[in-house]
């Protein structure tokens, strides 16, 4: 304000004056009258000095204006300090991140510079021992949670991990007389499927002495696992190289049972005795089939039953089993009765409630002597189909706890056996919500426990609540899916589709045995009677403290996820004939 009061001042020397005037000095009144007449005009007609003065004056008059107006118009149009002093501010910190976000560029390209590549791995991440399904679904769920993790698969076959179910169904109905070779069956969709899950060209094939290099799948073929360390977090290879890991999974599965008789028999005998349970005893029984050889099959459950209705579509085929009939550990006795018919019309001789007293060498004829009942019977090749123990020495050596009723390593919910120490598969010993602890020696077990075990190692664990099922063939009419606890010494409620009037309940026949009731329909009569000739449809429930605890659904396919409801509801055998509608039998 003082600024401007000065240049009001100087403008008073001129005789000039403005709005500001009121700042100036008081002046008299005359002069202040006496501007006007200065710089007035009256006309055209006023020429010579007096317009030379009036241009002289105008001129004053402008740069006196401007030396007033401008000042006072820069002033009065100023930002406030604090506004010019927070644009200030906010522009030193736009430069000062600007410089920081430079440093820290340098920085960071520094580093990558100057910090050397990591390590190597001392240890593979994942090692799955045991090269079947189940380790092939553990691997499986590994990657859906870290695909490009290291996985190292051992296995004692020559082979990449391949499915079981086909050697004792698919491959020997094959049509292709090069199907040893090709391992190529077609599947029951009707597609050609590969008995191989994967190609081997899929897996990095390595020694004894890889290295661990942090990434990929890795396939150990032909070693076996002898020792674990659980402390150390390793393993001892049968060629005495050691792996380290991270994390392992015991998928060991079981051994095939022998009959003490094939202990004692000679060198030349052993090849003709065998069990069957692999790729390699595929191979060689079917060389055997195709030479024509007379092969008994020893066993009468669902390895036996299996492989003796198979074989005989090749060569001619005697099976021994001790029970009343095929599959009577697991069926009704009326059920049991009927299968073994239809087994014997596949071309099967079957010798029901036969015991194999003894096995013996015939060297004059090569062939193997078996005692039936005490009666010797010469056959070229012998199968022994009785069963397996689940694999569980490695388990017990490394101190894990052992299943002393049901055989297999104890898990927990998840799987895990010890710290780091997964199981799955048949050697597993696991608690199921529905039935209690339990060990299952079927495929569909083996998928789903690899796969949750898989998911658990890598991280993302989650109980193992799923209930298997399994499923066989015994030729064109006996076809059966199957779920929960199936045990013939169980109670058991049948309800059977009718297709003839005169079929009639068979509940008395079976109470009079002691077995199970086949209960009718409240709408039509759907009982079958035992010895009945047709069993064309059927549900059978296995009742265990007035719960049903098993399905088996006779040539009823596709309905596994009705009977998985079933179970984990816990039903009353009384609702039998409700449940059966479920599975759709009095459909056509």
């Amino acid at each position: 304000m003082a600024s401007l009061l000065r240049h009001t001042a100087r403008l008073g020397r001129f005789g000039l004056t403005s709005p500001a005037a009121k700042f100036a000095p008081a002046r008299p009144v005359a002069a202040a009258r006496a501007v006007p007449r200065r710089f007035g005009s009256t006309g055209p007609h006023h020429h010579g000095s007096s317009g030379s003065s009036s241009s002289s004056d105008s001129a004053v008059w402008a740069v006196g204006s401007a030396l007033l107006f401008v000042p006072a118009f820069l002033y009065l149009t100023k930002p406030p300090e604090k506004y010019l002093e927070h644009k200030a501010a906010a522009a030193h910190k736009v430069a000062h991140a600007k410089h920081e976000e430079a440093a820290v560029k340098e920085e960071e390209e520094a580093a990558e510079e100057e910090v050397p590549a990591p390590a190597a791995p001392t240890s593979f991440k994942y090692v799955l021992i045991g090269g079947g399904t189940a380790s092939y679904s553990a691997m499986l769920g590994i990657q859906e949670v870290e695909p490009n993790a290291e996985i190292l698969i051992i296995t004692g076959e020559g082979y990449a991990p391949y499915q079981r179910p086909p050697l004792t169904k698919e491959l020997w109905f094959s049509e292709d007389p090069a199907i040893a070779d090709t391992l190529t069956f077609t599947n029951w969709e009707g597609k050609p499927t590969s008995l191989f899950y994967q190609d081997e060209a899929q897996y990095a094939v390595v020694g004894d002495d890889a290295a661990p290099t942090g990434e990929g799948v890795k396939l150990l073929k032909g070693r076996r696992a002898i020792k674990l360390d659980v402390e150390n977090q390793t393993i001892t290879l049968d060629s005495g190289a050691t792996v380290k890991y991270d994390k392992v999974l015991l998928a060991t599965g079981g051994t095939p049972r022998k009959l003490s008789y094939q202990k004692t028999l000679p060198e030349p005998a052993q090849k003709r005795v065998v069990t069957y349970r692999t790729l390699d005893d595929f191979k060689k029984l079917l060389a055997v089939a195709e030479q024509g050889k007379h092969v008994a099959v020893i066993g009468g459950g669902f390895l036996g039953s299996e492989l003796s209705v198979a074989l005989a579509k090749k060569t001619k085929v005697t099976q021994v089993f001790p029970e009343e009939g095929n599959m009577a550990l697991v069926f009704p006795k009326y059920l049991t009765r009927w299968t073994t018919k239809q087994v014997a019309s596949e071309g099967v001789e079957v010798l029901a409630k036969s015991q194999v007293t003894g096995l013996r060498y015939d060297d004059e004829k090569d062939q193997v002597v078996v005692e039936v009942n005490g009666k010797a019977r010469n056959f070229d090749h012998v199968v022994v189909a009785v069963g397996i123990e689940p694999n569980v020495a490695l388990a017990r050596e490394a101190g894990l706890e052992i299943d002393s009723q049901r055989g297999g390593v104890v898990v927990n919910a998840e799987l895990e056996a010890r710290h780091n120490v997964f199981c799955a598969g048949d050697n597993v010993s696991f608690h199921d919500v529905a039935l209690g602890r339990r060990r299952v020696e079927h495929y569909d077990n083996a998928v789903l426990q690899g796969r949750w075990a898989g998911r658990s190692m890598a991280g993302k664990p989650k109980a193992f609540l799923h209930q298997s099922m399994f499923w066989s063939d015994l030729g064109p009419k006996i076809g059966y899916e199957a779920m929960g606890v199936l045990d013939s010494s169980l109670v058991t409620v049948g309800v059977w589709a009718q297709e003839e009037k005169k079929a009639a309940p068979a509940a008395a026949a079976e109470a009079a045995e002691g077995a199970a009731a086949v209960v009718p329909a409240a709408e039509k009569p759907v009982g079958k009677p035992a010895g009945s000739e047709e069993f064309r449809k059927g549900v059978v429930f296995y009742v265990r403290d007035d719960t049903v605890v098993g399905v088996l659904a006779f040539n009823v396919h596709g309905k596994m996820d009705v009977a998985r409801r079933i179970l984990l509801e816990g039903h009353k055998p009384s609702a039998a004939n409700e449940l059966a509608k479920k599975f759709g039998i009095f459909s056509a």
